[in-house]
């Protein structure tokens, strides 16, 4: 049987509805502390947790434009995921990993794949559920995946469900990423920009000036996510903005960007800001 807790926050969704947010993803400037590397988010809450660059069609963010933005990704629309999707027997690349993506704290199986050259998102459900979604990011014909624990909420009596962070490979010392979670008829999907169209969300995580990436912390027992950008300066010190992000289900909420600030030279500012850090293992250690 699917979650009680996925389908209660379904149904308090439906009364609030596309008016409710999440309240708890604002950034702090960086002190940068100790956050799980063990997985992050899903769709039951939205306490708050990676640009270089989000494609939107609504407001643009105002992190600074990268270098070498990612292209527009797309994928279609969202529908009722039919009961039952298999994972194809054409299929190559397969690597799975198991952690809870539905609130029912038992664990479920997220499996990447290769389908004609696309990268695929499997899932199934301890309960027996099955969807499947297409992951155009990067250049591979696979991404690398990994569990966030994205709606952190320390002490909660039921662990929130897990996100699923998705990376594609791009030139050496870049990377594009983007997360998903479960729609709610349990359906995974890539977080997209808005409810009204099929663009996704994407950020991109740069070693390379300008540095860009996914910066965590935490605080108030909830671990805040915010795109992160560092621009150099004349006098060699960098401009650092953070923009804080959270989600509703799939759809990603984008909030204002912290004022910048500046910070001195050192090998700290690639580290904390063009990267993903603290909250899952380092793509450029």
């Amino acid at each position: 049987m699917r979650s009680s807790r996925l389908a209660i926050a379904v149904a308090a969704l439906a009364v609030t509805a596309c008016g409710s947010s999440d309240t708890t993803s604002g950034a702090t400037t960086p002190a940068v502390t100790a956050a799980p590397t063990t997985a992050i988010a899903a769709a039951t809450t939205t306490p708050a947790a990676p640009t270089t660059t989000v494609v939107p069609t609504t407001p643009a963010p105002t992190t600074p434009a990268p270098t070498d933005a990612s292209p527009t990704t797309t994928a279609a629309p969202d529908t009722n995921c039919p009961s039952g999707t298999t994972i194809p027997s054409g299929a190559t690349n397969l690597v799975a990993i198991n952690g809870d993506i539905d609130g029912d704290t038992l664990n479920d199986v997220v499996t990447s794949y290769s389908l004609g050259g696309v990268p695929h998102v499997h899932a199934t459900l301890a309960t027996g559920g099955n969807s499947d979604t297409e992951v155009p990011i990067g250049n591979a014909e696979t991404v690398s995946i990994q569990f966030m624990d994205f709606d952190h909420a320390l002490g909660a009596d039921v662990p929130p469900p897990v996100a699923v962070l998705a990376i594609g490979a791009t030139k050496a010392g870049t990377a594009v990423g983007a997360f998903l979670t479960l729609t709610p008829k349990y359906c995974i999907r890539v977080w997209h920009v808005n409810t009204t169209d099929s663009t996704l969300f994407t950020f991109r995580v740069s070693a390379e000036p300008i540095y860009q990436g996914l910066f965590c912390d935490a605080g108030m027992g909830h671990i805040n996510h915010s795109l992160s950008t560092a621009e150099p300066n004349a006098d060699g010190s960098w401009k650092i903005t953070l923009q804080p992000f959270g989600h509703n289900f799939t759809t990603v909420e984008l909030h204002d960007a912290e004022p910048p600030f500046v910070a001195p030279d050192g090998p700290e500012v690639k580290q904390d800001y063009g990267d993903i850090t603290t909250c899952a293992p380092a793509l450029f250690p």
